[in-house]
């Protein structure tokens, strides 16, 4: 089983089915690929989902539910990981899509940089809903704000049975939502104090306040 493992493991990661793009959705069943060791960890070479979506999973358990895929028969210490683009520094919160059947599980998410993780959420608890079909969603706020750029965050199981769908990362709430058209133009600036126009995106400041554009 080791040996098999081995053989699917890259020279360096790469993005499943494209770099996921934040604000926005990560499904985890398209964690990066590398290998046991590199880009995921999991407690055993055997893929009890059964989903058979990918087959470079190398023992993480996909399984199916409605509208796509999982992960599931997660146990503590497993990880994922997933290359990302944040397309705008700042404060962000997250949404879980997840289930369990089992009282106390829970996953947390972080941020990996030069080998180090640093943790975004603190434990994401998964209530208990009476089995691993219904899903639910948890939300809450990153505890610190993310760098512009290409970066990678880890998914960390920190107590099992818990399946995890999807998880979404989107802009603090309380930023202003300013469309195009607006009738009054006040001057923008940038989160390092330059002064923009009216094509830059992202998130900006106006009159004292944050927005995002």
């Amino acid at each position: 089983e080791n040996i098999d493992r081995l053989t699917f493991k890259l020279a360096e990661r790469e993005a499943f089915n494209g770099i996921a793009v934040l604000p926005g959705v990560v499904e985890v069943e398209n964690f990066d690929r590398g290998g046991e060791g590199l880009s995921f960890h999991d407690s055993d070479a055997q893929d009890e989902g059964g989903a058979k979506y990918r087959a470079d999973n190398g023992g993480v358990d996909i399984v199916t539910c409605t509208g796509g895929y999982a992960l599931g028969y997660t146990a503590n210490g497993e990880w994922t990981e997933y290359t990302v683009n944040v397309t705008a520094a700042g404060e962000y919160e997250y949404v879980a899509t997840v289930s369990s059947g089992s009282d106390n599980s829970g996953f947390s998410l972080g941020l990996v940089k030069d080998d180090q993780v640093t943790d975004l959420t603190g434990k994401i608890s998964v209530p208990n809903g009476g089995n691993w079909d219904t899903y639910t969603t948890v939300t809450g706020k990153l505890k610190m704000a993310l760098e512009e750029g290409e970066q990678v965050i880890r998914l960390t199981i920190n107590s099992p049975y818990c399946n995890i769908d999807k998880f979404e990362i989107k802009n603090t709430v309380g930023i202003e939502e300013i469309q195009n058209n607006e009738a009054v133009e006040l001057a923008t600036y940038n989160l390092t104090g330059q002064k923009v126009g009216k094509s830059t995106k992202g998130i900006l400041i106006r009159n004292g306040q944050k927005i995002y554009r």
